[in-house]
This record gives structure tokens, C-alpha cells and sequence, in this order.
């Protein structure tokens, strides 16, 4: 049920907690007005019992000092006609015994024992001097407990305390009938009110904050499905008011910043252009001058061989063959930038690639004493990539970790699956210099190094062939304290026929 009622509209759910609200109102208001009329009525009748006792009393007391107590039974009947509501008087003995009543077959008999009981109780102080007990058919049972006063010495005892007691019986049938008449007339007059004070609720509702809102709701719509020229002119200066002023400014908003970004859009586009037609010139450029360098090698490697052993221009032609090397490569590195080959998926074993690039990375520790620590996933792992370009992904960065270690150090590789991502993690982490925090945001731009010779181009082409394998690659590094990066590769590709290849450009 709870579920059902979220998916209500904001209308049934207010008409609904109206609704609960009202009855709940008019239970309790009905409940209220039920008991404070018996209480009302119970009053009334409290007070009729003591007046007619008090008229009791005293006509006894009088017939008493007449001496005409054999007219009592006579008197007690006159008294119950003085009103409706009494159906029988009672006097009674001490011990519980009836000594007049206005049913004289009654006369000389004893109450019943839960009468007598009660009068016991009263007797010994143990309860009230006036007792209101309720007795079966809408009849209420007054007791009263009748002393014994100087007034009375003629007749009675001076050492008793009690003369006897006093039995009246209300029978207020009549009375509850004309109280509940009064009742149905206030539970039909409070459901009318109810009924009008629902109304008034949900058409105050219906003004005030359905209609706005569904106003609000029709634009919401209108702008979800492009059309950024609807605006809502507020009827009243309050929360919706404001709400819909807000809305407002929010396409309005919305508007000039699509106008911007469409600006933006069209500018970045020409630039793409003309980087597009720069790049094809550059790298056209590059291949062009990477053939005559080779020529040019090529011709100086002959005459350097020919040249006699202590020829001092031996020694030139060697140094300039080293820098032809060192622009060949980087026009390779740029060529390889930007014209990657496509990639060749296939299953293989992660640790098969990662330790090919530990041992090529063995032999180029230029003489420092580096400890290679590798931890791998078991050889039944298989994962869809291209290991010979996450080879040269491992490489590089096994190469940047030796450049930061001085003298000594640990390079720390880690190969391992992450299931709650369904990924293949690689760390590589070293304990060398670091990276200074100025040059962390600009490590993966082309041609941005912090290395002497380097060409920058090293970490751009892995986040490149990363990118690729629409994985991720991370770095943490404290300077002075060593460097750690980490990559993620999606262990599940989407389903391609084996070896199918991937151009990273047009992915």
C-alpha cells in the first residue's frame, strides 16, 4: 500500500491526508463532545440527588417531630412525583434494611448483598458519604449516608453516629435520548463542516500550488525537449512566486550559456580544422625530413668508417651521427603520436607483456644498482588487449622510474584484478626523486618533459594507447619520496571477433 501511494499525484496524496486529518479531527471532537455531555448530564443528576435527599431529610425529620412517621411512605411517594427523573426512593435501616419505599412491597425486606456491601463500606468511612453507583437500563444509584444530629436525639439514640441511609434512583432514559438527538445533530453539523473545510482546502490547493506547479511542470517539459523560450509571469509574491521566478532565470540562464557553448562549439571546431590540417602538414613535414636524415646517416656512417683511425674528424662525424639519432627518434616519437597504428586485440596472460618490459627495462639501468620486485595475477588469467603496445606502455614507465632513482633504489610492479570493478590493475611504483607537484598536471601533454633530451612525447603516447583500451591511468607522487602510477584496464571489452583492430583516432 505504501508503495502504491508514493506513485499517487500531489493532489490525491493532500486530498488524502485532508481527509485522514478531518476524520481524525472529528473523531476526537466527537469523543470530546460525548464525554463532556455525560459529565454534564452526570452533574445534573449529582445535583438532583442531593436536592432531593436534602427534601428527604427534612420531610422525614419533620413527620419525625410530628410524630406521624407512619406517613412517610405517603410523603417519599409525593416527593418522587416532583420529578421525572426519580424512579424510586428508598430509606433504609443501618443493617440495609428497607424502612419505607416508594414500592411498599418492598417494605421490611433487605437490599442485596453488593448493596449491603456498599453499605457496610460507607458505614466503617471507607467510602464517601454519598455514593453514585450505575446500575443496568440507563439508571444511576444515589446512597447517601444520613447522620445523626442533635435534631434527631428525640427519636434516636445521642451515642449513634449513623441513622441510616438513603437509596434514590435516577432513571435519566429520557434525558440520554434528548442528549443523543443533540449529539447526531452536532456529528451532522461537524461532518457538513468538514465537508466544506475539505473543499475550501483543495481549492485553495488547486490555486495556490497545483496549478503553479503543473504550469511549472508543462515548461520543465517544453524545456527538456529544446524549446529555451518559455517563461511563467508569477501571479502572487510568495514561495511559488519565487520558485517560478528562479525557473525563469534558470532557462534563462540555461539559454545563454547553450548560446556559449555553441560559440565555443563553433570555435574549437575551426581550431580542430586547422590542428587537423597543421598535424597532416607536421607529420607529412616529419617524414619527409626523417628520409634525407636517414640519407645523411647513412653517408656519414660510411665516411666515418672510412676514415683513418686517428682522424680527428672521426670523432665529429661521430657526434653528429648521435644527434641525427636523436632527431630521428624524435620524429619517430612524433610520427608514432600522431599517426598510432591501429591496436590488435587478443586474449593473453597480463604478466606475459609486463615481464618482457622488466627485462628489456633490466638492461638499460645505466649502472645503478635497481632491485626489480614483480607480483603477478595467476597464469590462467587471460585479458582482450594489445600487449606489444602495453609492453612499450610498461616500458616507458619502468624507463621514467630508473631516470628517478639516483644510485639505489626499488621499483615495485604489481599486476593484479580488481573484481568490484571488473578491472585489470597495473601499479608500477619507485622510491626515486619524485615529481614536483608544479608539473603533475602537465605530465600527460604532448611534448611537456622535465627530463634533459627527453621529447615528451613518452607519457602522451601511453595515455594515448590507455585511452585505446578505454581504460584509465592515475599518478601519486611526493617529491623526494617517490613516484606510483596506476593503470586500469577493463577486464570485459565489448564482444569483437579476435585480432579485430582498433584505430585509436577513430574509436
Amino acid at each position: 500500500m505504501a508503495t502504491k501511494i508514493r506513485h499517487w499525484t500531489l493532489r490525491a496524496k493532500v486530498v488524502l491526508h485532508v481527509v485522514v486529518l478531518g476524520v481524525l479531527s472529528a473523531a476526537i471532537l466527537a469523543a470530546l463532545y460525548f464525554t463532556t455531555q455525560r459529565s454534564v448530564l452526570r452533574s445534573f443528576i449529582r445535583q438532583e440527588a442531593e436536592i432531593v435527599g436534602s427534601l428527604i431529610e427534612n420531610s422525614v425529620f419533620l413527620l419525625k417531630k410530628c410524630g406521624r412517621v407512619q406517613d412517610t411512605q405517603s410523603e417519599i411517594h409525593e416527593l418522587e412525583q416532583l420529578t421525572e427523573a426519580v424512579s424510586s426512593i428508598r430509606i433504609l435501616t443501618p443493617e440495609g434494611r428497607i424502612f419505607a419505599s416508594t414500592r411498599p412491597q418492598e417494605n421490611t425486606t433487605f437490599l442485596p448483598a453488593d448493596d449491603r456491601a456498599v453499605l457496610l463500606r460507607m458505614f466503617a468511612g471507607r467510602e464517601p458519604h454519598r455514593v453514585f453507583r450505575p446500575r443496568p437500563g440507563s439508571v444511576i444509584q444515589s446512597l447517601s449516608l444520613v447522620e445523626n444530629a442533635p435534631a434527631c436525639y428525640a427519636c434516636h439514640d445521642a451515642g449513634r453516629k449513623i441513622n441510616g441511609f438513603l437509596e434514590v434512583e435516577f432513571d435519566y432514559r429520557e434525558a440520554s435520548a434528548l442528549l443523543w438527538r443533540s449529539q447526531w445533530k452536532g456529528i451532522v453539523l461537524g461532518l457538513i463542516a468538514l465537508g466544506l473545510l475539505t473543499y475550501i482546502i483543495l481549492r485553495l490547493f488547486q490555486r495556490l500550488i497545483n496549478w503553479p506547479i503543473r504550469l511549472l511542470k508543462e515548461g520543465m517539459i517544453k524545456v527538456q525537449s529544446g524549446d529555451l523560450s518559455v517563461r511563467w509571469k508569477p501571479r502572487k509574491h510568495d514561495e511559488i512566486g519565487s520558485l517560478m521566478d528562479s525557473f525563469n532565470a534558470m532557462v534563462e540562464n540555461l539559454q545563454k550559456a547553450n548560446a556559449e557553448i555553441d560559440e565555443l562549439y563553433k570555435q574549437r571546431l575551426e581550431k580542430a580544422e586547422h590542428l587537423a590540417a597543421f598535424g597532416e602538414l607536421a607529420a607529412g613535414l616529419a617524414h619527409e625530413v626523417k628520409n634525407p636524415l636517414s640519407g645523411m646517416k647513412g653517408a656519414l656512417e660510411v665516411i666515418e668508417k672510412e676514415a683513418p683511425a686517428g682522424d680527428p674528424r672521426k670523432e665529429i662525424f661521430g657526434e653528429i651521427l648521435a644527434q641525427i639519432d636523436k632527431i630521428i627518434a624524435v620524429i619517430q616519437d612524433f610520427l608514432r603520436y600522431a599517426r598510432p597504428k591501429p591496436l590488435t586485440f587478443r586474449p593473453v596472460p597480463p604478466n606475459l607483456f609486463v615481464e618482457n618490459a622488466i627485462r628489456l627495462a633490466r638492461t638499460q639501468t645505466q649502472g645503478k644498482e635497481i632491485a626489480f620486485h614483480f607480483h603477478g595475477v595467476p597464469d590462467d588469467v587471460l585479458v582482450s588487449l594489445d600487449a606489444d603496445r602495453l609492453q612499450e606502455v610498461i616500458l616507458n614507465l619502468l624507463l621514467n622510474s630508473i631516470a628517478a632513482i639516483r644510485e639505489k633504489g626499488d621499483i615495485l610492479i604489481i599486476v593484479r584484478t580488481n573484481p568490484p570493478e571488473n578491472t585489470l590493475d597495473i601499479q608500477v611504483a619507485d622510491d626515486g626523486a619524485g615529481i614536483k607537484e608544479a608539473h603533475r598536471a602537465q605530465l600527460f601533454h604532448p611534448f611537456f618533459s622535465t627530463k634533459k633530451g627527453g621529447t615528451g612525447l613518452g607519457l602522451s603516447i601511453c595515455k594515448k594507447t590507455i585511452d585505446a583500451h578505454d581504460g584509465t591511468i592515475a599518478v601519486r607522487s611526493e617529491e623526494g619520496r617517490g613516484t606510483s602510477f596506476t593503470i586500469r584496464l577493463p577486464l570485459a571489452r565489448p564482444e569483437k571477433d579476435d585480432g579485430q583492430d582498433e584505430d585509436p583516432d577513430h574509436r
